[in-house]
């Protein structure tokens, strides 16, 4: 049965031990061991944008899905160093999303293992709580403020839509300036297009970068948080921060620039996004709000360009964390307005296993035990979707367990 499935799960999750970190560590290097492991149970339930049956596990219009889907959402293993007062670095894998089903077989397994993150940091502290560091490797800009956001500090099990949207995760050089209330990064990395194409009218053609800045703001030193994070924990504390972001991919050089016409058309696609957050932390309210917009340009080598598509999203969220003995509770609730082309009323279905729907608007409900801070908790969530345009609407419910450490 369903519900007792949930049950037991919740149970092994209380029973787990607490997650702590190891380190190994001379008078120069410190080696730290870290692991993630996402657990999951999902339960779906959808209808098409005609009103039929909508299997979210493949994204399939006319099926429906298995009454209870596990996976494991994040497999992560890696190695946080630091060599002397200057340097640190993070080597990361990853085997995500395994038995996600996502094309509706349990002869498929997802989850195949890759370096997540491989980079290196100089820091030049400057005194006074002024910093500068330069980093190269393989890492996230800082851009995307959700998607930049760890998994393991995130308030919900499933991320937002613009988390999503212009978000990537390359090799490249990044900058950045911290101070006591304020902190400015750039970064520069390879284009994110992973098929950069080689036809006859593209041979010739140089394929662009990826670039974004962001800045951060407070207005007082005791109150810039300087380490982001979903939730707080219910710690005695306060923390204010407006966050501003920019970025840009530029020219990927695609086989079809058009995908109006039927026929493909080579070319190339620029996508650029502008961000504003606020961050909240006050004692046990965690909350957060977002504006993110951006536009995608498609440029065919021949013929006519098709017009611009702009999409906006809104996140809304806030949780309130209260202590129960030695562990916390905490529950939360989030608003998305998720719009894919601002410019047309869409009708859409869910989309294919994916953490948010398509166009349209979603509630998350959820509730988070905290057996031990992020390093050991249970998250419990109610997410509730309908699209903007047509019959399209999808109820799922989610039980996660994270060991972080």
């Amino acid at each position: 049965h369903p519900v007792k499935t949930l049950a037991a799960l919740a149970l092994l999750g209380a029973m787990a031990p607490t997650a702590y970190a190891v380190s190994i560590k001379d008078d120069i290097l410190s080696i730290t061991p870290t692991v993630r492991i996402q657990t999951r149970a999902q339960m779906n339930d959808a209808t098409s944008s005609t009103g039929g049956d909508y299997r979210i596990a493949g994204g399939v219009v006319g099926a429906v899905d298995d009454p209870l889907d596990f996976s494991i959402r994040r497999a992560r293993l890696g190695l946080a160093f630091k060599y002397g007062a200057n340097w640190k670095g993070v080597l990361q894998l990853q085997g995500d999303n395994i038995d996600q089903n996502s094309t509706g077989s349990t002869t498929t397994r997802a989850g195949l293992t890759a370096v997540r993150y491989a980079w290196l940091e100089r820091g030049f502290d400057l005194g006074e709580g002024n910093a500068i560091a330069i980093k190269f490797g393989l890492d996230k800009p800082e851009q995307n403020a959700s998607d930049r956001l760890s998994s393991s500090r995130k308030l919900f099990p499933n991320d937002n839509a613009s988390s999503s949207y212009l978000a990537p995760r390359g090799v490249g050089v990044g900058a950045r300036f911290n101070h006591p209330v304020f902190m400015v990064a750039a970064d520069l990395q390879n284009n994110t297009n992973v098929a950069r194409d080689t036809g006859t009218t593209n041979a010739t053609e140089e394929e662009g970068f990826f670039y974004g800045v962001r800045a951060e703001f407070s207005f007082a030193p005791d109150w810039f948080i300087a380490k982001r994070a979903d939730s707080f924990l219910g710690k005695e504390g306060h923390g204010l921060n407006l966050g501003l972001s920019y970025g840009a991919n530029q020219d990927a050089v695609i086989a079809d620039a058009d995908p109006i016409t039927a026929a493909a058309q080579p070319g190339q696609q620029s996508l650029s996004a502008y961000q504003v957050d606020l961050m909240l932390w006050l004692n046990g309210l965690s909350a957060y709000a977002e504006y993110r917009t951006g536009t995608l340009e498609n440029t065919p080598n021949a013929g006519a360009a098709p017009a611009d598509i702009d999409s906006e999203y809104i996140t809304i969220q806030a949780g309130y964390a209260f202590p129960v003995g030695e562990e916390v509770l905490e529950p939360a609730i989030r608003y998305q307005i998720i719009d894919a082309n601002s410019d047309a009323d869409e009708v859409s279905d869910y989309g294919n296993n994916t953490e948010s729907g398509g166009s349209g608007t979603q509630i998350d409900i959820g509730l988070n035990y905290y057996l031990s801070g992020h390093d050991n908790k249970l998250s419990l969530a109610v997410s509730l979707w309908e699209a903007e345009e047509g019959e399209g609407d999808a109820t799922i419910i989610r039980l996660q367990h994270q060991i972080n450490f």
